[in-house]
């Protein structure tokens, strides 16, 4: 999650922000209008999304890595492309996230089984000693996978 701070590397995310917004805009589109339940549990992603990021300052690994769905990529500001799961997961020893604050909340479907959660996340920490701070819209994908609900793909984009 907090890749850029421990590559310094900043660059603009706009242009894949942008072709994923309207990736998710047409999928939604095209859900079907007559879908036979409710639409994703919102309560509940947003449980689930701040669930993570407790994990992620406690370094609980295998319960980070639980929520992260089979194919799971994440894309930074930093330029240096995709990221898999393991490169998720090994960030937790990289930073020590000391504080965070999750806001703005918003939940749309995306066909039967996806949503997309976006938010704004305020954080600090250090990377190798050295204080970091910065402020973040997150988009984040979730698939339903049999009764639960995983992370499929996240995109953050720095933020003023």
């Amino acid at each position: 999650m907090r890749a850029t701070l421990i590559s310094g590397a900043l660059s603009s995310g706009a242009l894949s922000t942008a072709v994923g917004m309207i990736l998710v805009a047409c999928a939604s589109a095209q859900a079907p209008k007559h879908a036979s339940h409710a639409g994703p549990p919102a309560k509940e992603l947003e449980a689930k999304v701040r669930e993570a990021w407790e994990d992620f300052k406690t370094k609980n690994k295998d319960a980070f890595a639980a929520i992260l769905a089979d194919g799971f990529t994440e894309a930074e500001e930093d330029g240096n492309g995709f990221r898999d799961a393991k490169a998720e997961v090994a960030e937790i020893d990289q930073f020590d996230l000391d504080k965070y604050t999750l806001t703005d909340f918003k939940v749309r479907p995306i066909g039967s089984d996806g949503a997309l959660v976006t938010y704004m996340a305020e954080y600090s920490g250090k990377v190798a000693g050295q204080p970091v701070s910065e402020k973040d819209a997150v988009g984040e994908v979730w698939v339903r996978r049999g009764k639960d609900w995983k992370v499929l793909h996240v995109q953050e984009t720095k933020a003023k």
